[in-house]
């Protein structure tokens, strides 16, 4: 009798394991879903979008991005691999202190087209295969093109100059939300920097006056539309001003022809050019 149910007893037990199982696979299969963030960009410009998901899982077995249009998502990478045939998308892994973090597995957008606009998500599997995350995120892509002229300036101190931005398009940019940018930083108007903005009916222009260059002015200058829309960079450099100076004076206190004094800054320079190689 004993025997009897201690055997009811032991096909029960057998019984109920499978449901416990799936019930446990269940929760160790389970995903984590980070929340959807968005990402703005123009056209022509190139776009990050970061891999979230990857913070949630320190070491992935696999990372793999999808891009979700119209309810259909479509696989763009696995691991390093591109499934994409499209040439402006790239993945980017790289880890800054050599796996002591979670490395980063951006996909990068050069060229955006106003296609490119959807959703996107990355997808991490982790190691032993129990458990994912995925990142969602959404790609904006404003109508507009941002230009900036020019792209490269060369002073001394003291010199003015100017940067022109244009922000053309059917989206139409005010030009109170427009903001200037010195090396990534937002640029505070003052005496000796002034910004005037003109709206257009399909362009809104910018202008960045530098009355008398400093210094601290060298460096990188982007125009942005308020938001993450920047343009592409432009720079600043600034000469050398002891040697402007002295080639300056050099130039004017000579007593001879200024023929002469044009050669010998023009020799001067090529001594120059040439000690320098």
């Amino acid at each position: 009798m004993v025997n009897l149910v201690a055997l009811i007893f032991f096909i029960f037990t057998i019984r109920a394991r499978p449901t416990l199982t799936i019930e446990q696979q269940f929760f160790e299969l389970s995903t984590i879903t980070e929340q959807e963030h968005t990402v703005t960009s123009v056209l022509m410009q190139s776009v990050i979008l970061p891999c979230k998901a990857i913070l949630l899982i320190m070491e992935p077995e696999k990372v793999m991005w999808y891009k979700t249009t119209n309810s259909v998502q479509s696989p763009l990478s696995v691991g390093k691999s591109l499934i994409t045939k499209d040439s402006r998308i790239s993945v980017a892994y790289y880890s800054f202190d050599h796996g002591l973090s979670p490395a980063k597995w951006d996909l990068h957008i050069t060229d955006v087209r106003l296609s490119d606009a959807a959703r996107y998500q990355c997808h991490v599997i982790q190691k032993d295969g129990r458990i994912s995350a995925r990142s969602n995120v959404k790609l904006v892509v404003e109508d507009i093109i941002i230009s900036i002229q020019p792209s490269d300036v060369l002073l001394s101190i003291g010199d003015k100059t100017e940067f022109s931005c244009n922000f053309t398009g059917q989206h139409r940019v005010r030009r109170d939300k427009i903001t200037w940018l010195k090396d990534g930083k937002p640029l505070t108007s003052d005496a000796s920097h002034i910004t005037t903005s003109t709206e257009l009916p399909n362009v809104t222009v910018t202008v960045l006056h530098i009355i008398a260059s400093r210094p601290s002015d060298s460096g990188s200058y982007r125009c942005s539309d308020g938001h993450s829309a920047q343009s592409k960079e432009a720079k600043l450099y600034l000469r050398d001003g002891n040697l402007h100076t002295f080639l300056r004076s050099l130039s004017s206190s000579t007593s001879i022809s200024k023929f002469f004094s044009y050669r010998t800054v023009f020799c001067l320079f090529i001594f120059l050019f040439f000690s320098l190689q």
